[in-house]
């Protein structure tokens, strides 16, 4: 085995390990935190926040799921007061989301319990490798992007 072969078997293997402990500590949290927002429904949130009064489209699509899914997810999230939906005046066949205040602020403390385990999580980190985490995680963002 080549060298480059021997480090791609690496970095595939420890690719896997990441995702699958990315995974648990997901489950780990949803299962031991109080009621709130799944990441999915956190995910579509922020996108709803971010685009302002989107289609269920919109957010489908800037989300990256299927329009169906979309629609699933809201409706959930309508049920507890979190979404808004309305048919939109432009075009009868779009609905259109508003996130309420509801929403808001549920969002808002799924944003700061993720803010502290990544701050726990940073802290563990060796402070002088601290900036090369942080490079290579751009690095495979960007990565990512193309796959």
């Amino acid at each position: 085995m080549e060298r480059s072969d021997a480090e791609f078997a690496e970095f595939s293997h420890a690719w896997g390990e990441l995702v699958r402990a990315v995974a648990r500590a997901r489950g780990r949290a949803q299962a031991t935190t109080e009621p709130g927002l799944t990441l999915a429904q956190a995910l579509l949130l922020e996108t709803a926040v971010g685009v302002g009064h989107p289609t269920v489209g919109e957010i489908a699509h800037a989300a990256g799921i299927s329009s169906p899914s979309a629609t699933r997810m809201l409706q959930q999230l309508e049920r507890k007061g979190m979404v808004r939906r309305r048919r939109s005046e432009e075009d009868e066949r779009a609905t259109v989301v508003t996130v309420t205040e509801e929403g808001m602020r549920a969002l808002d403390a799924h944003q700061a319990r993720v803010r502290a385990r990544l701050h726990d999580l940073f802290q563990e980190v060796e402070p002088r490798l601290r900036p090369v985490l942080i490079e290579l995680l751009h690095t495979m963002r960007d990565l990512t992007g193309r796959l």
